[in-house]
């Protein structure tokens, strides 16, 4: 597998496994508080799809 195309500033997209760096580095930019709220809304996105596609929901 050819590596991922470096952007603008030398940093690659995509890690040689496949791991997307732009996410990581993201995360990274925010408090730890912010974090876990992003994390949080993650899992109650999760939680209200699993009781949309629960038989008689």
């Amino acid at each position: 597998m050819a590596p991922a195309p470096a952007l603008e500033n030398g940093e690659r997209e995509y890690s040689e496994d496949g791991v997307d760096l732009t996410l990581i580095r993201w995360m990274l930019t925010l408090t730890p508080a912010q974090r876990l709220q992003v994390l949080q809304n993650n899992a109650n996105s999760v939680l209200r799809l699993r009781a949309r596609l629960q038989p008689g929901a």
